[in-house]
């Protein structure tokens, strides 16, 4: 099982965007709260062709907010989670945006979405 890097535990930060067709979960590398807005709403805002003022953008968390209001065991795979009912995991990133390179990041993503389609597999 892939570990996230140590820049990741450090400087990723999440954003939720709305968009017509359901919420999007994008992450970034960002050494503050307040970098990680301005790149939010540019790189966004580049991405889709939306006038900044006009995008739907909301729950910015830093790696630490998102481990923190986590419940899964796993800490790193707490940054995916969206939804919760108590203890349990409700609801998954299911539409990421990474605006990073960092493989690890990408990864320990690949491998959550291994893990929920493994009881559908098996079934």
């Amino acid at each position: 099982m892939t570990e996230l890097s140590q820049q990741c535990r450090t400087l990723l930060h999440r954003m939720m965007w709305q968009t017509p067709d359901g919420v999007v979960d994008a992450f970034a590398l960002c050494a503050t709260r307040e970098e990680a807005r301005r790149f939010f709403c540019s790189a966004i805002s580049l991405v889709s062709g939306i006038h900044q003022d006009e995008l739907e953008l909301f729950n910015l968390e830093s790696f630490d907010d998102l481990v923190h209001a986590g419940v899964s065991e796993d800490e790193d795979m707490r940054i995916f989670e969206t939804q919760w009912n108590g203890a349990h995991v409700a609801g998954w990133t299911t539409r990421p945006l990474f605006l990073t390179p960092d493989p690890t990041l990408i990864a320990r993503w690949a491998e959550l979405r291994a893990e929920l389609a493994a009881p559908q597999t098996n079934s």
